[in-house]
């Protein structure tokens, strides 16, 4: 296995929010994407929302895409009592397609809320991830600390580790839109990125 390594410093194509707290890290998302759409930046992706239910212990998961302001749930009720995954696949896949296709009409960024067991595993929003860094558009995620060397394993480079700062995450994001690299520096091959 190579050495991997995550920087400070502004990475061309590849920013993480590394977190241990996802609510915190989903509001900071949200807001840097907000941030991003008002001053005009063609967003593609999606931020995560945690809704709460009256009378239930566990709150619905619901994700905002950031091109056509849709939020769909990704959650299943399995009922209070259950203690298996929560995730709707087919919603996750259906929010990964409405991804894709406005990553074909056009982006300057994309902002995944999570490189989550889903993307480790080589699903989720895993082959968006590498079809927009392989086209040059920088791509923001949110990373939990475990999930953080699948997903450095996954980008098969260094990457930029980005602060829980909306303003400075902005700021990372223009700069990375405004120095492209070549596509010559592939993120990691057709077969890890499938």
């Amino acid at each position: 296995m190579s050495t991997l390594q995550v920087t400070g410093e502004a990475d061309p194509r590849l920013g993480v929010l590394i977190y241990d707290d996802s609510v915190g890290a989903d509001a900071v998302l949200a807001e840097s994407a907000a941030i991003l759409a008002h001053s005009g930046m063609r967003l593609a992706g999606v931020v995560q929302s945690n809704p709460a239910r009256p009378g239930r212990s566990r709150c619905d998961m619901n994700l905002r895409d950031l091109t056509t302001g849709v939020a769909v749930s990704i959650s299943l009720d399995l009922g209070e009592d259950s203690a298996g995954c929560r995730l709707d696949s087919a919603a996750m896949a259906r929010a990964s397609f409405g991804v894709e296709q406005a990553l074909e009409a056009g982006a300057d960024l994309l902002i995944v809320n999570r490189f989550g067991k889903q993307e480790a595993q080589g699903q989720g929003f895993r082959s968006v991830i590498a079809a927009a860094l392989t086209s040059g558009i920088p791509v923001v995620l949110g990373v939990s600390r475990l999930n953080l060397q699948a997903c450095l394993e996954f980008a098969g480079y260094p990457v930029a580790r980005l602060a829980a700062d909306p303003d400075a995450i902005a700021a990372w994001c223009r700069a990375a839109i405004a120095n492209p690299v070549g596509q010559a520096n592939e993120p990691c091959s057709l077969s890890r990125c499938q």
